[in-house]
């Protein structure tokens, strides 16, 4: 059900629930409190009572002599639920307070402790409850039970009230937290409602960018947004460069075809298959592009460098045989990736193995290290080179610098186009005695 709530509907849920629980916990523990303090006050006043009582008595020794004084007024209200009385061991009433006149006392049904006292809870004739102490006195002149009783219901009344008005109150403050938490939650999720905003406006081509300032917790969105507008801007950018090439592509084998059905009745077939080719070349070429390009821009994986170059070596040694391929890997290189799709990493040291063991003399090393945060992939033949004035050309498209070896002159163009798709670089050079070298650069990661 929460999936379908807003963040702010979440918010003030949570908020709302938490209020109920602490604030209804806080009622709770504030009664038990008032009903303690209460209780330790009735029991302080049943005790002093007590004392008072049996300290007249001492004072005495003649009955009709005591003098009592009521240590609350309520015990002077008749029918209050407040009496105390005073009763030989026969239980005849020798002084009462003026709160018992015409109510009969509660009878305890409980034993006398150590200390002759006893106490206990209960309900008198009018259905009164009662907290009841009792205790007995010894003297010279005789011995007397001393009875203490207080209103028990008041307490709980109290207690209720209590409560009920706490409830009130707490409730009140809920409410108004509740809001407080509603408000603040609105003034947080506006930064929300502005990045909408500016979405909005790229969608509706009034801006390329978010630009707007943002809390810090949202700027890695924002900047993750920006990054993902700027992608997609790339992709279309290179997909119509792509078309405009396709068709820039075509419109020359088009042109060699409709003059040739222009010219001639009878059409040289082997000149048709021939354009029809190369057109095909081409359409695959740019789709491929478009591909790789789309690739690129939406995932960055990587690639383990080890078992993809033992796998290509393992097939070059075969097709070039008897060509040596000699690389000895770093320690470490079987922890290294670099970044690059599989497929493309295949494509891109396939093609350049394959050229270097075209043009061997019978030996091609590969060498790998790592210089800062980047990978050198640099695989060298013992031909016989590249003339420094061609060296700017080789990766140009279809360029080929023997057409006596076959090859379509793409390899080295798709390759210097993977290899900067995926933020790395080709470099061509042709060290003094001795054949091509080809150094790619791509970044790695260990592990």
């Amino acid at each position: 059900m929460t999936k379908n709530l807003s963040i702010f509907n979440r918010i003030f849920l949570a908020t709302a629930i938490c209020l109920i629980i602490g604030l209804g916990a806080t009622a709770w523990a504030l009664s038990l409190v008032y009903a303690r303090a209460l209780e330790r006050n009735i029991d302080n006043v049943i005790e002093s009572q007590s004392d008072q009582l049996i300290g007249a008595i001492l004072d005495e020794e003649d009955p009709e002599e005591w003098s009592f004084q009521d240590i609350d007024p309520r015990y002077q209200e008749l029918g209050s639920g407040w009496y105390w009385q005073i009763t030989n061991p026969n239980g005849v009433p020798l002084a009462t307070s003026q709160s018992t006149f015409g109510v009969d006392l509660p009878e305890l049904n409980v034993a006398f402790d150590d200390q002759n006292r006893r106490r206990a809870d209960v309900r008198d004739a009018d259905g009164i409850l009662q907290r009841v102490s009792e205790r007995k006195l010894f003297t010279q002149n005789g011995n007397y039970q001393v009875l203490v009783t207080a209103n028990w219901d008041e307490l709980n009344a109290d207690v209720s009230l209590f409560r009920n008005q706490t409830i009130l109150a707490l409730s009140a403050v809920g409410i108004v937290l509740a809001l407080l938490a509603a408000f603040i939650a609105r003034l947080s999720l506006g930064p929300m409602k502005e990045l909408r905003r500016e979405i909005g406006r790229v969608r509706d081509a009034e801006a390329e960018r978010i630009v707007a300032t943002y809390p810090p917790e949202m700027e890695p969105v924002k900047d993750e947004l920006n990054a993902l507008l700027s992608t997609n801007r790339e992709i279309v950018r290179q997909a119509q460069n792509h078309v405009g090439n396709l068709a820039h592509g075509l419109k020359t084998p088009l042109a060699v075809l409709r003059n040739e059905s222009r010219a001639k009745t009878q059409i040289d077939s082997n000149m048709v298959r021939t354009q029809l080719q190369r057109m095909e070349e081409i359409v695959q070429r740019y789709l491929q592009r478009a591909q790789m390009a789309a690739r690129s821009q939406i995932q960055t994986s990587f690639t383990p460098l080890e078992p993809a170059l033992n796998r290509l070596l393992s097939a070059m040694r075969k097709i070039h045989h008897p060509v040596e391929y000699e690389w000895e890997p770093m320690p470490s290189s079987e922890k290294i990736s670099v970044r690059m799709d599989a497929g493309d990493l295949d494509e891109v040291l396939g093609n350049i193995l394959d050229n270097a063991g075209k043009w061997a003399s019978g030996h091609v090393c590969i060498e790998t290290k790592i210089v800062g945060d980047m990978l050198e992939i640099t695989i060298q033949d013992d031909g016989d080179g590249v003339p420094k004035q061609k060296l700017e050309k080789i990766a140009q498209r279809g360029h080929r610098l023997d057409e006596n070896i076959q090859g379509s002159g793409l390899g080295l163009d798709i390759v210097k186009e993977l290899v900067q798709l995926s933020a790395g670089q080709v470099k061509f050079d042709c060290p003094r005695d001795s054949g091509l070298a080809v150094c790619v650069t791509l970044p790695y990661r260990l592990g």
